[in-house]
């Protein structure tokens, strides 16, 4: 009888090790997912200008012109801008005499050559008396193009005393926001007028011409 309990209870326990070693074959249903993302942030700049002129021995009735200036767009994010033009004299005299006008060009590409000399052909009628020009229309049709006198009433002057002042060319409209594939050429004519006199003998007039980038974003600020 002892003999044929112990053959049970032999047996009994290889069942169990053999169901316990079953248990290990056996896994759980799973699944997984996953998303990654990469974030890189985009450039803003501005090209760099240069000397808009440099001149001696100016004399009433002269007009000057600068040196063409280009407003480039050099990161790849679209932009919103602020042109202001200050001018001061060196002495403390009105400088109402000193009348300054100034085109300026909007391209996708860059134009032709001549399209250079059709802006300062358009900028000396404009300083010789015609104070409400239109679109040149040599320029192609894909330009846009703004122009004006900066000292006249139309302009608003963000501070200014009798020798010196600063007057906004643009602040955000729609042709001073550019794309990252635009540009603006603009250049200035400043012509001493012949009611200038002997108290201007010898006056250094200085001049700049600075434009601010902001993003096109809600809240964004200069």
């Amino acid at each position: 009888m002892k003999k044929w309990k112990k053959v049970l209870l032999g047996t009994a326990l290889a069942g169990t090790l053999t169901i316990g070693a079953g248990f290990g074959t056996y896994s759980w249903f799973t699944a997984e997912t996953s998303a990654t993302g990469t974030l890189v942030n985009g450039t803003f700049s501005l090209g760099e200008m240069g000397q808009l002129f440099d001149h001696e021995q100016f004399a009433p009735s002269q007009l000057l012109f600068s040196e063409s200036q280009t407003v480039e767009n050099t990161g790849d994010l679209d932009q919103i801008l602020r042109a202001t033009y200050t001018h001061q004299i060196n002495k403390d005299i009105d400088i109402n005499p000193y009348t300054v006008g100034y085109t300026a060009y909007k391209y996708k590409g860059k134009p032709d050559e001549s399209v250079l000399e059709d802006q300062i052909y358009e900028l000396e009628k404009l300083l010789e008396g015609i104070t409400n020009p239109v679109a040149p229309s040599a320029v192609d049709p894909d330009v846009q193009v703004v122009m004006g006198i900066l000292t006249d009433g139309n302009i608003h002057k963000l501070n200014g005393n009798n020798a010196s002042e600063t007057i906004t060319l643009g602040d955000g409209d729609e042709f001073w926001q550019l794309a990252s594939d635009e540009y603006i050429d603009i250049v200035f004519g400043v012509k001493l007028n012949e009611n200038a006199g002997n108290d201007y003998q010898g006056v250094q007039y200085n001049a700049e011409f600075k434009v601010q980038a902001k993003q096109t974003d809600n809240g964004a600020q200069y």
